[in-house]
């Protein structure tokens, strides 16, 4: 029987809680049955070593963005304008581990920057995405209209695409985000937790071509590791779950899933 392989589409290695395992698990990437995972950059300097550690380490790739609870940050001094500067030159060096500008979005659940400086950080970087012609990563929490307005009005900026990660809405909303635009959605340990059915409805609602997997790691453990440290081998716990919601066998939505992940971030892998 052909080995079953995941991608996980989001993670953080590079936080705290899993930073003194983060060699021994980008070095066992194969071995947990992942082809690639997709460290993600949340803040200005976070983003320069988390560029370093996806250039270094076979089957990472990375993000770069920052993060609506530090989008504050951006309009300190220069660091908004050298950020993008460095992004821009990035890119320009062709570097394929570099996958999409994010994670960056709306998050009125904390509120920990001002939510007119996290509306507009969000913008800068949707431009910065469609200058660049790279994906756009999304974070939105309890910051639906909001997060759909803004993604609306700067629709000619999201030529490569827009994944709302770790989606925590329920199916109409969903639909909106498709019939708008060309979204795709991840879905994360989150999906699993007995209070969820919201989120099981947008599950089933969501194309199948545009379904994604992510562990969010270390947070958003699955099923019965709840509130546990998690980690990007788990991603197949929720692959399991999913397979099983929507009827398909876990090699399908293996295969779906990494066919989309790949697609998203515009990688071209054997």
């Amino acid at each position: 029987m052909e080995k079953i392989v995941l991608a996980d589409s989001h993670c953080h290695l590079l936080d705290e809680k899993l930073f003194e395992r983060r060699e021994e698990i980008a070095q066992n990437l194969k071995r947990d049955g992942l082809e690639f995972i997709v460290e993600v950059g949340t803040g200005i300097e976070e983003c320069l070593d988390v560029y370093e550690f996806a250039k270094t380490h076979e089957g990472v790739y990375c993000t770069l963005g920052v993060h609506p609870h530090y989008s504050a940050e951006y309009f300190e001094g220069e660091f908004g304008t050298k950020f993008e500067g460095w992004v821009k030159q990035v890119i320009g060096r062709c570097e394929s581990k570099v996958v999409a500008i994010g994670e960056c979005g709306l998050d009125y659940y904390h509120n920990l920057s001002p939510r007119d400086v996290q509306e507009r950080v969000f913008e800068r970087q949707i431009k910065l995405a469609g200058e660049l012609g790279m994906p756009l990563v999304v974070h939105s929490r309890e910051a639906f209209e909001d997060t759909y307005r803004i993604l609306r009005d700067n629709k000619e900026h999201l030529g490569s695409g827009v994944l709302i990660h770790c989606f925590g809405y329920g199916a109409e909303e969903l639909r909106k985000f498709s019939e708008t635009l060309d979204a795709y959605f991840s879905f994360g340990g989150a999906v699993t937790y007995k209070n969820m059915d919201k989120l099981r409805e947008a599950l089933r609602a969501c194309p199948l071509d545009k379904l994604l997997l992510e562990t969010d790691a270390p947070y958003l453990a699955p099923g019965e590791r709840r509130g546990k440290i998690n980690e990007p081998k788990h991603v197949r716990e929720v692959a399991r779950f999913v397979a099983e919601e929507l009827g398909l066998t876990l090699e399908e939505i293996a295969k779906i899933t990494l066919e989309n992940t790949r697609r998203f971030y515009q990688m071209m892998l054997s």
